[in-house]
């Protein structure tokens, strides 16, 4: 990756050369992981304008090189204008791998170190939520939704789940650590025993920018997983919609076929 620079460069530009000689600082380390990046040192360093520094920044970031934080306070002259830059650690092998092998993998099995209920309510269900559950719209259902935190407090997941409205009788139990959904449907006598999932990679919208404390401008993408889970009579028992913060977490699916017909995908 060092030796080779991205070929749309005008690799004799001022901007060009800025960038190559930031870039090469942190790809050997001369830049440490977590490392506070300023603005207002790398525009002195490279003569480069405010605006040009910002791009070179999102670019690195772009590349994984850089990890773009909200800024929690200004001290001038080393403060951002809207951001905090720090180093991203290159071996960094901590990422959480998801494997969807069947109903009974849930979220309990991650390893979560810190998960909050943000909410916990009933509520009325509008068009989408009911068709996903095969309800009337405006019928009573549960509305959950958790927050997942790594070791440095930083969020790496938001789970919203709906489930009819049978599943108020075990809300306080899903309100406590360690608590999980899936077990308590079946403490209720609802078996989940197939489920379908869709999985996008977006950019965050300004609701899940807050949600995952993420700057105006952090490029990092999100994983958005739908999953619909069903009984043996395909009745739908819930629908959760999991977001990931995609530098967090990888997906592995694995299933069997039957008979003789070939698994299917549809993107």
């Amino acid at each position: 990756m060092l030796n080779t620079p991205p070929p749309e460069l005008r690799v004799s530009s001022k901007t060009a050369q800025a960038y190559l000689d930031v870039r090469r600082k942190i790809l050997t380390g001369e830049y440490s992981a977590h490392q506070v990046l300023f603005p207002k040192q790398i525009e002195q360093t490279y003569q480069i304008n405010n605006t040009t520094t910002q791009m070179l920044l999102v670019r690195l970031a772009n590349e994984g090189l850089v990890k773009v934080l909200p800024i929690k306070e200004r001290t001038w002259p080393n403060n951002a204008s809207f951001n905090e830059y720090r180093v991203a650690d290159l071996t960094d092998a901590h990422k959480t791998l998801l494997q969807r092998q069947d109903i009974a993998l849930t979220n309990a099995q991650i390893p979560i170190l810190q998960k909050e209920t943000l909410l916990l309510k009933i509520q009325y269900a509008d068009a989408e939520i009911a068709s996903l559950l095969a309800l009337s719209e405006r019928e009573k259902i549960v509305f959950s939704r958790e927050l997942t935190r790594s070791a440095d407090k930083t969020v790496t997941m938001v789970s919203d789940l709906y489930a009819p409205f049978w599943f108020a009788e075990v809300m306080p139990e899903l309100e406590q650590m360690g608590s999980d959904a899936y077990q308590l449907m079946r403490h209720l006598g609802k078996e989940p025993v197939k489920w379908t999932e869709t999985v996008e990679v977006v950019q965050a919208r300004s609701v899940e920018r807050v949600l995952f404390e993420l700057s105006l401008d952090d490029p990092a993408p999100l994983f958005k997983l739908q999953r619909r889970s069903f009984d043996a009579d395909d009745n739908p028992l819930a629908v959760e919609f999991l977001t990931m913060r995609a530098e967090c977490y990888s997906l592995r699916y694995s299933g069997a076929s039957t008979g003789h017909s070939e698994p299917s995908m549809s993107m």
